[in-house]
């Protein structure tokens, strides 16, 4: 392929890591491929292979030894930007399990091959950039008990606004959250001004990739 290929990943588990991509055309952003379940040795043998110019993805990408909470301050500015009863969205890299350390090393591993690498925040996204009128779905579209008809609602939102067409088959939290991050690296290069960057203010700050949400 020739064309310009954008790639979010929600990471998760070894078996639950959401990946696409999204390249720009004449209608919009056309899937390349996904939402779908994909190991992360996929991602950088396409990498290899296909022009990525971006990458968005949903973990935490830096750390500081200062940060012993595993708050950052840039977890602390999107807390502040979400309404109270959204704000446990952002977790402590404490909490997180794995997530961060293969967040991390997907991003080590891409970074001889993409020029981007960014860090995002999916449902903040969605949220911040649909607006308070989708906060019900954005509360119900995940967790324990993820609403369906929540999901299909965002993803019709979030396709529509983006113009994103191709058979976006979204039919889980993962695959709507690798949509999300798909349109961040996106927006990185295309429409900047639709992106907020959260700075880690920290010393001796590692790491790869900025931190950024979609906003309005």
């Amino acid at each position: 392929m020739s064309e310009r290929i954008y790639v979010g990943v929600d990471i998760a588990g070894a078996s639950d890591t959401w990946a696409t991509a999204l390249t720009p055309n004449a209608n919009g952003l056309e899937i390349v491929f996904g939402p779908k379940l994909t190991p992360l040795t996929f991602l950088t043998e396409f990498a290899t292979e296909n022009e990525v110019v971006a990458v968005a993805i949903d973990a935490p990408l830096t750390a500081a030894l200062t940060d012993e909470t595993g708050f950052r301050s840039s977890d602390r500015e999107l807390r502040e930007l979400l309404p109270a009863d959204c704000r446990d969205w952002v977790a402590s890299a404490n909490s997180l399990m794995a997530v961060p350390s293969r967040g991390r090393l997907l991003a080590d591993a891409l970074a001889p091959l993409v020029g981007t690498l960014l860090e995002t925040h999916p449902r903040a996204c969605l949220l911040l950039h649909l607006g308070e009128d989708s906060k019900s779905d954005v509360k119900g579209y995940k967790g324990k008990a993820p609403n369906k008809e929540c999901l299909s609602i965002l993803v019709r939102r979030w396709t529509e606004d983006f113009g994103i067409h191709g058979g976006v088959a979204a039919g889980s939290d993962g695959a709507l959250d690798a949509l999300v991050c798909a349109t961040v690296s996106y927006c990185f290069h295309s429409r900047p001004d639709h992106l907020r960057r959260l700075r880690h203010d920290a010393a001796a700050v590692t790491g790869r990739g900025p931190f950024y949400v979609v906003v309005r």
